[in-house]
């Protein structure tokens, strides 16, 4: 008996193991819509921004920096986490920030120095992913602990540096300025991070 539970366990295991990575090549999922639907999102921003409609840009911005949180866990409730969702969902995040930055930074809502600090962590993190491919291994494509902080204190800087505009009221500028400065320290540590895991990562052929 034995003996031929242990021979007809890999059996069982193996549908299992084929779903997996059936789910893992999915490319129509619902977080995977998410991810795409922030990326859309950020051209009517821009322009309902850059042309003076500062609440519904508000709104848009909120939307799509909701739907990263969202399509996170839709991805873990529903079992659909693909290749595709790991390089579609960082994308939206780090597009979506590096527009808002951009704009908010010209319209001098927030600081430079943000701006150059969220660069700076994504050129550390291209310079080493292309490093990593040059040398035929990769890295798990594993988001953080504080990357998230990062992306969601970044969001949180933009949306109080938009309903500063709005408001005109000079008291939202302190807090648009510590928020800046907690989401500044979470990029510098989301690339120091990084730089670790790639100094001593756990090799994948």
């Amino acid at each position: 008996m034995d003996h031929e539970l242990r021979h007809s366990h890999p059996m069982r295991q193996l549908p299992a193991a084929m779903l997996r990575a059936r789910g893992q090549d999915a490319v129509l999922t619902l977080p995977n819509a998410l991810s795409a639907l922030r990326l859309l999102l950020i051209v009517p921003f821009l322009a309902l921004y850059l042309g003076g409609h500062l609440l519904p840009a508000v709104v848009v911005f909120a939307i799509a920096s909701g739907s990263d949180a969202l399509d996170g866990l839709l991805a873990r409730l529903l079992h659909q986490r693909s290749r595709l969702g790991a390089v579609l969902d960082p994308i939206a995040d780090k597009l979506l920030g590096l527009a808002a930055l951009v704009a908010l930074v010209l319209h001098d809502r927030l600081p430079v120095w943000l701006l150059g600090v969220s660069v700076l962590r994504d050129g550390v993190v291209f310079a080493i992913a292309l490093v990593s491919r040059l040398q035929h291994f990769e890295l798990a494509a594993q988001p953080s602990r504080v990357g998230k902080y990062a992306t969601f204190f970044t969001n949180t800087a933009v949306i109080l540096a938009l309903a500063w505009e709005i408001s005109y009221a000079p008291v939202l500028a302190g807090y648009v300025f510590a928020v800046a400065m907690v989401a500044a320290e979470c990029l510098v540590g989301a690339a120091a991070h990084y730089a670790w895991r790639f100094a001593a990562p756990p090799r994948l052929a």
